[in-house]
């Protein structure tokens, strides 16, 4: 089976870009390629450059869409596989998605990137919400596919799940930057997994200079014995075409020896329970969020959470002592402890100005050990109910820091958008009651 990996530079004009990889899947197909993978967005620029102004929604589009509909009509007409990576817009959620599509031009399904990195160049968490399809296995025309995007290929669980998925070749649509990685890692990562898991490894990954970073090129395709088998051009743009023997993924050492010696009985012991389970002070995730009234017997405790933050937090939200104390001067100030059963798991606050018809989230935290248990959702739909039963209630507004770990995603899944404004460099956002 011969694929080909379509490495391309991207500039602002999305058709531009679109056009030109249309181009591409046609030479690809003229060479006689019959599954064609893009890089990480493909077709616009890498918006993760720097962070969310929060209006990001605007720069992704549905799927199926306009570029998915494109595709999907060349597609059937050449009798190809196409995988391109794309920036999904949803009702409610923006991801880094991989639609594949089959040789008679359907959308068989999309890969959402679940592992969601933020640092210098790579401030996805404020544009990308975790995937939530899993790691699907798609039985195609040409073969067994399965695609690790970008971040998700750092993640030994995510590699190994596509190959009991029966995966033939996993395809990983990359935005690699020139000399991010240590020398040679940028292969060796995808090696191992290709020898560990035997499939093949197809990594195609972005080029050319774009705001502030330079991406590499060099897309490059695995043997599933973890041999480097075909490169593309370094820094430039390229289609790398090279034919795939998928007999050779029965035979892999990892079909043969390590997948059937694998003992799962014993992994979900070392790896899920100590993760999982609460601790004996910790509630579990489907307990009931109340806001209750701070007292002095209540006090430390709350005042103690602004120390279980997580690394980097500390900048998103001021210590709960600054907050009790600035509510102290401030009548409009409405401030509750939030609780899941006995349990104090956070603190928020609310500007209360009935006179005005003002209702703003002021601040709002979860202690380190208890988030991602939904109770900071419970916690906001508890103010929620609130503020609905106050005089002149339309709305409920807030804002956020755009930074790593950021609570961007957070407030567009409970219904929050943002406004358009910023205010001492954070994103206002607004809730229509």
């Amino acid at each position: 089976m011969r694929i080909a990996l379509v490495q391309q530079h991207a500039t602002p004009d999305k058709a531009e870009n679109l056009g030109r990889g249309l181009d591409a899947v046609r030479s690809a197909a003229e060479q006689g390629a019959k599954l064609i993978c893009f890089a990480e967005l493909a077709f616009e620029p890498f918006y993760p450059q720097r962070p969310s102004d929060g209006n990001h929604a605007g720069l992704a589009e549905t799927i199926p869409g306009p570029t998915t509909d494109a595709l999907c009509a060349l597609a059937k007409e050449l009798g190809v596989v196409i995988v391109p990576n794309l920036y999904e817009r949803t009702d409610d959620a923006t991801y880094d998605t991989s639609p594949v599509i089959d040789t008679d031009g359907r959308l068989v399904g999309v890969t959402r990137m679940i592992h969601i990195p933020d640092y210098e160049g790579f401030h996805e968490k404020t544009y990308y919400t975790p995937g939530n399809r899993d790691v699907p296995v798609y039985a195609t025309a040409v073969g067994r596919i399965g695609i690790a995007i970008c971040y998700d290929r750092h993640y030994p669980e995510a590699m190994r799940a596509l190959a009991l998925g029966g995966a033939e070749i996993v395809l990983v649509p990359q935005a690699g930057a020139v000399g991010e990685w240590p020398e040679g890692l940028f292969e060796a990562e995808m090696r191992v997994a290709a020898f560990q898991n035997g499939y093949f490894v197809a990594l195609c990954n972005r080029v050319g200079q774009e705001d502030i970073l330079e991406f590499a090129g060099e897309s490059f395709v695995c043997d599933p014995g973890g041999n480097v088998i075909a490169r593309a051009a370094k820094q430039a743009d390229d289609i790398l075409v090279y034919d795939l023997d998928l007999g050779r993924v029965a035979d892999s050492h990892a079909k043969r020896l390590f997948l059937p010696d694998r003992r799962p009985e014993l992994y979900a012991a070392w790896l899920g329970a100590s993760e999982a389970a609460p601790r004996a002070d910790e509630p579990p995730a489907d307990t009931a969020v109340t806001l209750r009234e701070i007292t002095g017997e209540t006090l430390r405790p709350i005042l103690k959470m602004s120390d279980q933050m997580r690394p980097g937090q500390d900048r998103m939200v001021a210590p709960n002592a600054a907050s009790i104390a600035q509510a102290h001067f401030n009548e409009k100030a409405w401030f509750r402890g939030i609780y899941a059963d006995e349990t104090p798991v956070g603190f928020l606050m609310l500007y209360d100005n009935p006179e005005k018809s003002e209702y703003y989230l002021w601040r709002m935290m979860i202690a380190g050990p208890h988030q991602g248990k939904g109770f900071g959702r419970q916690a906001i739909e508890r103010l929620i109910d609130y503020v609905r039963t106050r005089p002149g209630a339309k709305a409920l507004t807030a804002s956020y820091v755009p930074i790593a770990g950021g609570p961007e995603a957070f407030y567009h899944k409970l219904g929050f958008k943002p406004t358009g404004e910023v205010h001492g460099g954070e994103i206002e956002i607004r809730l229509d009651l």
